[in-house]
């Protein structure tokens, strides 16, 4: 698996990535130009996909960004947001009982999933550029539970960054997503990398 401080290195290495971060944080809060900003993670994940050094792409091409962004969204709706609004709705009865920060137990799972799982949706996608491939829940289970070990840190590593810099939320979001979306892609081809040749994927 790449080690995530070398995913961050190359990521970031460009001068230019910071204001680019910055300017795609802030798209993030405009609606319609939040597409743009998640042209960014779909180019993301493409790149780790197909072995290439992690850049955020150049303004240039802000048509495919904004196209490639609402493939992007709509995979990021249906894996990432609808699992946390459903643990959000299935925590609402434990409200009565008084039980404190125990109430949200059932967002627990939703958030902990939402990033990876989107990121093996797009990468499904990507792969197929079909929508149906981007929801079979039983692949993307099967390419989560073969990397389960390797995403723990990373996964808590986003949630508290996105937490500790809530104040600036927008742009810590992308900056945390853009990093952990391109470590889950290039490990999703790690692991393809290593069965060739021998056991089939099972996310193949």
């Amino acid at each position: 698996m790449p080690p995530l401080e070398l995913v961050c290195k190359r990521l970031f290495s460009d001068p230019s990535s910071l204001l680019k971060c910055l300017l795609c944080g802030l798209l993030l809060l405009v609606p319609v130009g939040h597409f743009v900003a998640f042209g960014f993670f779909y180019a993301l994940i493409d790149q780790a996909r197909r072995g290439e050094d992690p850049e955020l792409p150049a303004w240039s091409t802000w048509r495919r960004l904004f196209i490639d962004g609402v493939i992007a969204f709509v995979i990021f709706a249906g894996l990432g947001v609808l699992p946390i609004c459903a643990g959000w709705m299935l925590s609402w009865p434990l409200r009565s009982l008084r039980i404190g920060a125990l109430t949200y137990l059932p967002l627990i799972p939703g958030v902990v999933l939402a990033a990876p799982l989107t990121a093996a949706g797009i990468y499904q996608y990507q792969k197929k550029k079909d929508f149906r491939a981007a929801f079979q829940l039983s692949r993307l289970a099967a390419m989560l539970e073969s990397a389960r070990v390797d995403f723990c840190v990373p996964t808590l590593a986003l949630i508290g960054f996105v937490i500790v810099g809530y104040p600036i939320l927008p742009i810590t979001a992308f900056l945390g997503l853009s990093t952990a979306f391109t470590f889950y892609a290039a490990s999703f081809r790690a692991l393809e990398e290593s069965r060739k040749g021998g056991t089939r994927s099972p996310y193949s």
